[in-house]
């Protein structure tokens, strides 16, 4: 992200023009409609780095707006004016991994906002959603991925997302220092039963399946770690007694340091989830389970479609309840399967200041 220069009042040298930024694409998330949602927040920093490509942009700017008075939409009524400062907390890391970010913005005052956006609109500058869209105040959930298939139908490829800015180094920094450098093998058991606010628990995934399948792997390649994410009532404490398991939320850890950890992570394998969709636009090989196959249209795939058309060959759904006996040859044929050493390496991270972008291609 961009940092003002100190020389001269207005960031330039004294006697010289100031030099124009270049245009970006503003990306507005109002959260009075929008959801705090992790996995539709991810794709839509995927659609944004398109949208910005497909403009021939090389930047984007993200405005969060939540207003106190009205912090959520309809369908999250649990999230009100005494906590949303936690639940907005929780997923602001969603909009640092985006690709080609430069500045992020976090506003809470309505007047401001408002004269903001129409500041925007008003000089014909790029914005989604536009005004016109914004002001009608709806967004249709699911998101789709419409806008990405027909992205890689044309060019064979899609924007990777990032680890959050500032956290792959120290991602790997802790893997070697604290982890060992043990191959890292991320999972994430849904398990909203044990949330605050339980929803939709039918797709919740059977921890003794999971405990199962932990020690089984164990014993077969005792140097793999499986770290378990996700928030820290969501998962089983007996989990902290299995040498083969590290929990970063029971160690202070937040989403932040889960997402960089799985964006340098040898395979995930979790429920369809926010760490799932993740993993679906970072580049990393994956196995998610128990697919709703009501999703499969706004995927632009039918129930029982092993890839999504950008999947590469070890990135994998399947659509049923899990079993221990469909997770060992699930593991088995993803991490044999996974390039080990291009996944700890990773593409170069985007420097401030470049045009670059990650990119994953297709199969």
């Amino acid at each position: 992200m961009a940092v003002k220069s100190d020389h001269g009042a207005e960031g330039t040298p004294p006697g010289a023009q100031p030099v124009a930024q270049p245009v970006g694409l503003l990306g507005v998330f109002d959260f009075s409609y929008q959801h705090y949602a992790l996995g539709d927040l991810l794709t839509n920093q995927v659609n944004l780095a398109i949208m910005a490509i497909e403009q021939g942009l090389r930047q984007i700017d993200i405005m969060v707006m939540v207003n106190p008075n009205r912090p959520s939409a309809r369908q999250q009524t649990f999230i009100t004016r005494a906590n949303y400062v936690t639940h907005l907390d929780n997923i602001m890391p969603a909009f640092a991994c985006n690709p080609l970010l430069r500045s992020l913005q976090l506003i809470r005052d309505v007047h401001t906002f408002n004269f903001l956006i129409a500041s925007h609109d008003r000089n014909g500058m790029p914005m989604w959603p536009d005004l016109k869209a914004h002001l009608r105040m709806r967004q249709d959930f699911p998101i789709d991925h419409r806008r990405i298939n027909a992205f890689h139908a044309r060019h064979g490829y899609i924007p990777k997302l990032s680890a959050p800015r500032g956290y792959e180094v120290w991602a790997r920094r802790f893997h070697e220092s604290e982890l060992a450098r043990r191959p890292l093998v991320v999972i994430n058991p849904r398990q909203s039963s044990l949330t605050e606010n339980p929803a939709v628990i039918y797709r919740d995934a059977p921890l003794p399946v999971w405990h199962a399948f932990v020690d089984a792997v164990a014993k077969e390649r005792p140097d793999v770690l499986f770290v378990m994410v996700g928030g820290f009532q969501e998962w089983e404490h007996r989990l902290m007694l299995r040498r083969n398991v590290f929990i970063p939320r029971a160690c202070g850890l937040r989403l932040a340091h889960e997402l960089a950890l799985l964006k340098i992570a040898d395979l995930f394998i979790g429920t369809s989830s926010g760490f799932a969709t993740f993993a679906t636009f970072a580049g990393v090989p994956y196995g998610i389970v128990n697919v709703e196959h009501n999703f499969a249209s706004f995927a632009g795939i039918r129930p029982n479609d092993r890839r999504y058309p950008f999947a590469k060959p070890n990135q994998v759904l399947t659509w049923n309840q899990e079993t221990t006996e469909e997770l060992l040859p699930l593991f088995h044929e993803l991490y044999a399967a996974g390039d080990r050493a291009t996944v700890r390496e990773g593409a170069a991270s985007i420097e401030q200041g470049t045009a670059s972008f990650d990119r994953t291609d297709g199969a």
